[in-house]
């Protein structure tokens, strides 16, 4: 079971007096933290001085909670402010901006697989031919890339993985495999036995586009592994990937990706998704 994470960070507020300075009725000092889940917000309210608060979370709702859950509508930039009031009725304003970017319906930590019934822009199925790999599916938020596989396997075969990542959408830069993944530069290779608890990221630094050569980066905890799932012949898991820690996958606004399954001992090769010799797969990020 994998450890939900979410993304927080203390902002540290702007405070703008929303009366006169006067030495009789001490203004309130406001802080406050921001925790952001997805579309849900989290406000833990540390003011000091003040007897009640008032909450516009800049989507033309209120609250008057010390420290609200808050859920905005949608993606976009938000900016909410806090209204803190002294006994004596001074009051106090503290603004700060909210990004709220695309989330995701994928859990991790839910012992299912049923979430990703939601997912549908990125769903491939195989076509003819390719006997490993059943189908794939693929979503993101601001944080991480999520994937999903059907796969006729079993856990206990500890077949190798190689995800070829073209992580700045550029055939200019990274290794060619027009044999393989056409239209691609792969930036990133990332090769391991998923289940097998080792998985490695390697960055490209062949001198020409056509030398395989790669670069061990030593980068950890860069993904994680949820359901697993073995039913018949078909062995179906999900994962996610941490953006933050590969190359070019914090700002790129889009990125390929072809996966190519192994032997354990790499004697053979198993499947492709896609289909070998077929485009690798588009990712767009709103």
């Amino acid at each position: 079971m994998q450890l939900k994470h979410i993304f927080s960070f203390l902002l540290l507020v702007t405070v703008l007096s929303a009366c006169k300075k006067d030495k009789d009725t001490p203004e309130a000092d406001v802080f406050y933290a921001v925790s952001i889940n997805g579309y849900d917000v989290t406000f833990t309210n540390t003011t000091t001085g003040a007897v009640s608060y008032k909450w516009d979370f800049g989507d033309s709702t209120t609250s008057t909670d010390a420290s609200p859950v808050h859920t905005y509508p949608g993606k976009g930039k938000y900016v909410p402010t806090l209204y803190a009031t002294t006994k004596e009725g001074r009051v106090t304003e503290a603004s700060t901006v909210v990004y709220i970017a695309k989330s995701s319906p994928v859990k991790l930590d839910d012992n299912t697989l049923s979430d990703w019934d939601n997912v549908t822009t990125y769903d491939i199925t195989s076509g003819a031919g390719e006997t490993y790999f059943k189908r794939a599916k693929f979503d993101y938020d601001a944080n991480y890339v999520y994937i999903y596989f059907e796969m006729n396997s079993n856990k206990a075969n500890g077949d190798i993985f190689d995800f070829y990542m073209d992580t700045d959408n550029s055939t200019t830069t990274g290794l060619l495999l027009p044999g393989l993944f056409p239209d691609g530069g792969y930036d990133v290779l990332i090769e391991g036995g998923i289940l097998a608890d080792w998985f490695d990221v390697y960055n490209h630094t062949g001198a020409t586009q056509d030398a395989f050569v790669f670069t061990p980066t030593g980068v950890a905890e860069f993904y994680s592994v949820g359901t697993v799932v073995q039913d018949g012949t078909t062995l179906k898991f999900e994962m996610r990937l941490v953006r933050s820690k590969i190359k070019n996958m914090a700002a790129t606004s889009a990125f390929r990706i072809g996966i190519q399954a192994t032997k354990s001992d790499w004697s053979a090769t198993l499947g492709n998704m896609p289909n070998g010799k077929q485009p690798s797969i588009l990712i767009n990020f709103e």
